[in-house]
């Protein structure tokens, strides 16, 4: 029998070189998680009618997993130096395979709230050791290429999940929605466990004040969120936000002053990599409000079923998917900053477009503005996460992954927080029997959002991130 070859090594300077393999791998993994992010919402309806409860009362199941995911992304990475990388992204593969497992056995809501915490912890690990892992071992030159393998999933998952997730609640039953990430996860610890490099350990102590700080700054302000969306629980909503400004503003102070702080944010000073987790964690918002607001928007203001909503709001994944062979072509040959001025533009422009059509509107006028969405948001994300580490030393790869996956994870769920304090604000305006005046309204906004992002991105110097053009001709 042959052996199996032993995973590659990073060499003394961190770098294993450009592996599309290992790129293709961790994007799997990222789509695994961004997927279970979002698919509990779909079968919500029917989890609540086998438990017997209203659907409101999984509304903690649904927040439990994106709290877990932002909150412990520091200790993950404070794991992946410590133990290093690879074991600590081959475990979270299989927690999260098993945290899947216990999902699909729920028979409560404690249950699967538990087992979606423990699956969110997972999920926390996954994807940002699992981008450490490549990144630490791609050149400058070949960043391009590698942030085009990576953010593919966070644009598709998100806009599938609907469908998906309606597709198997319907025809196989809600626990399949957990069932199809046991053979997923499976496959990707097998290969994973084949061509996962090592990568250099960092060690370092583990600050528990730190850690504790930022998950209760974290898990109120993402709970926080959720909760003043909703008229009955606003006032709690407000109360926690007011304490995670407090909480975090302590835990800032605390990361400035420790020796080893969980959270390093000197990152921070590097002029593109600060714009790309403020600007860019506005863009990342809107995009994430695209989702929530469209499928809405055509099933509750046209009066669309499910499937045929979900089945259009695929266009958005089309223009994500069309637009790729060139993302890459795009970011060599023009300048990351108009790049991220143009595409930021345009997506505003779908968002205004979106919110001009009518239930008569022509399906193919619909699909062609969501297929320019979908374009527009492929591009945007793909520059705004190379400018993101463009000028990023190797030695500070691994805290700036860490600041860079929590300013994501929170961006997306503020993004969709967002959008639904719109919705319920135009609600109390909306004309009578104009149902999707709310849903064009909080489109409306959040192109405003959007272009509002401008602003920092713009200010950037002229050659901010030509690092990453090195290898263009």
């Amino acid at each position: 029998m042959p052996k199996t070859p032993a995973p590659a090594t990073a060499s003394a300077d961190g770098s294993v070189g450009w592996s599309r393999p290992l790129a293709l791998v961790v994007a799997l993994a990222y789509f695994m998680e961004n997927l279970d992010a979002t698919i509990l919402t779909t079968a919500t309806p029917s989890i609540a009618r086998a438990f017997d409860v209203v659907p409101a009362d999984l509304g903690l199941a649904v927040t439990a997993y994106l709290v877990a995911v932002a909150a412990f992304i520091p200790f993950g990475s404070w794991a992946a130096d410590r133990l290093g990388a690879r074991p600590v992204f081959l475990v979270s593969i299989v927690v999260f395979t098993l945290a899947s497992v216990l999902c699909a056995a729920s028979d409560s809501v404690t249950t699967l709230t538990t087992a979606r915490v423990l699956q969110g912890i997972a999920g926390s690990m996954l994807v940002p050791i699992g981008r450490l892992v490549v990144l630490s071992g791609t050149a400058k030159s070949d960043l391009v290429r590698a942030i085009a393998y990576l953010t593919w999933p966070a644009l598709v998952a998100p806009v599938i999940a609907p469908l998906l997730g309606g597709i198997l609640t319907e025809y196989a039953g809600w626990p399949w929605i957990f069932w199809v990430n046991v053979p997923v996860g499976i496959a990707l610890v097998l290969v994973a466990w084949r061509i996962v490099p090592q990568v250099p350990r960092r060690r370092r102590p583990l600050d528990g004040v730190g850690l504790v700080l930022l998950v209760v700054a974290v898990s109120a302000l993402v709970l926080g969120m959720e909760f003043v969306a909703d008229a009955s629980t606003t006032v709690a909503g407000a109360g926690l936000l007011v304490g995670s400004v407090l909480v975090g503003t302590l835990a800032v102070f605390w990361f400035r002053r420790a020796a080893h702080p969980v959270l390093d944010l000197r990152t921070l000073r590097i002029p593109t990599f600060r714009a790309s987790n403020s600007a860019g964690s506005v863009y990342r918002g809107v995009v994430s409000a695209a989702p929530f607001l469209l499928p809405l928007l055509l099933q509750e203001g046209f009066g669309w079923s499910p499937v045929r909503a979900g089945a259009m709001v695929m266009a958005v994944f089309a223009g994500n998917l069309g637009i790729k062979p060139v993302t890459t072509p795009l970011v060599r040959r023009f300048r990351l900053v108009p790049l991220i001025v143009v595409a930021t533009s345009v997506l505003a422009a779908s968002f205004g477009a979106a919110a001009l059509l009518r239930p008569d509107t022509p399906e193919i006028v619909v699909a062609l503005v969501f297929l320019v969405s979908g374009a527009a948001r492929s591009v945007g994300f793909t520059a705004y996460n190379t400018l993101q580490f463009a000028d990023v030393p190797a030695e500070a790869m691994s805290p700036a992954n860490t600041v860079a996956s929590i300013s994501a994870q929170l961006a997306t769920g503020i993004g969709v927080a967002v959008a639904a304090l719109l919705v319920r604000a135009a609600a109390d305006l909306a004309p009578a029997g104009d149902a999707a005046f709310a849903y064009r309204a909080a489109l409306i906004g959040m192109a405003v959002v959007g272009l509002l992002s401008i602003v920092e991105s713009a200010s950037l110097p002229r050659g901010a991130g030509d690092a990453v053009r090195a290898g263009r001709r």
